[in-house]
């Protein structure tokens, strides 16, 4: 039986290749999106943790300094949602790169499983042929 040799397999690998690096990217701006959603966490804890402080505390300088805080806090937020909001944009364009990417494989390997079904066929009936050869001629040698 002859090997399978499919014409197209550099072109499916190289497409497997495209989208693994366009998965490997999109989870590179998903990981950034999640590192600021921590450090949104993070905000968040410590906004809670300073509030507590300045309702423990009498001082007023301190009740300043803690109110400049808070504002400072407030601007790391919204820096932190400013990024999330672009990354999520770029991730969505990432998504579509390989939801595209992942097509291109999935249509050369339909046909890369297309022509493995043609192979398979016409190598079994060439050992269809092979063998009705084979009785054929044991048939007519013991016939004469």
């Amino acid at each position: 039986m002859k090997k399978f040799h499919y014409s197209l397999q550099k072109i499916l690998d190289l497409r497997d290749f495209e989208l693994k690096q366009a998965e490997m990217e999109l989870g590179k701006v998903n990981a950034k999106i999640a590192q600021f959603q921590n450090q949104l966490k993070m905000i968040a804890e410590q906004k809670f943790s300073a509030q507590r402080e300045m309702d423990a505390s009498n001082d007023i300088s301190f009740f300043g300094q803690g109110h400049n805080y808070m504002l400072f806090l407030e601007q790391k937020k919204d820096y932190c949602l400013q990024n999330i909001a672009t990354l999520q944009i770029e991730a969505e364009k990432r998504k579509d790169v390989v939801r595209k990417a992942m097509q291109k494989e999935k249509v050369l390997e339909r046909l890369k499983e297309s022509k493995i079904k043609t192979w398979k066929y016409e190598c079994l009936k060439a050992e269809e042929l092979v063998t009705d050869d084979v009785v054929t001629s044991k048939y007519n040698k013991n016939n004469l």
